[in-house]
């Protein structure tokens, strides 16, 4: 912040005062509206009061200014940082995404996988059913022809053995 120039302005406005206040003109200068000498220090000093007044408020007004500034950097700062803080966020919750799909995917996967098993193991358990249906089938219609034969030869017998009766 630059020094501020109210003291040095009032020292040198206070010494060009003095310089140009002398009692006696100079004798080859003719003044012809040259007014009193005691109006002539009033008038300069209420200019000089109002340059006081100007470098003030210029002062003040740049102490504001620098304020207000450093206040907008601060704000700007902040808003940064939680700028960052929700990128780091956002950025947290996708690879959470990422890994929950990824993880979900290979969980898919094995489902997959294990229902292609289980219905491999249906269709040969239901290959073995019908083949062991199959042979029931069979078993009992041979069962049948054994026990035909068996009916018929036994009937023949009794009929040999009533006839030799």
């Amino acid at each position: 912040m630059p020094q501020d120039p109210a003291p040095w302005l009032r020292g040198h406005m206070s010494e060009h005062l003095a310089r140009s206040a002398t009692p006696e003109p100079p004798a080859n200068v003719v003044n012809l509206d040259r007014p009193a000498p005691g109006a002539a220090r009033t008038r300069g000093a209420a200019a000089l009061e109002l340059v006081y007044q100007a470098a003030e408020a210029i002062g003040e007004i740049e102490e504001r200014a620098n304020e207000t500034e450093a206040r907008a950097k601060s704000l700007v700062r902040g808003a940064i940082d939680k700028l960052h803080a929700a990128e780091a966020r956002i950025e947290a919750a996708e690879n959470a995404r990422r890994e929950a799909m990824n993880e979900t995917a290979a969980r898919l996967q094995e489902a997959v996988e294990a229902l292609k098993r289980a219905e491999a193991r249906v269709a040969a358990a239901e290959a073995e059913a019908l083949a062991a249906e199959t042979r029931a089938l069979e078993a009992e219609a041979a069962l049948r022809n054994i026990e035909q034969a068996i009916r018929t030869k036994l009937l023949r017998e009794a009929e040999s053995v009533g006839r030799a009766a």
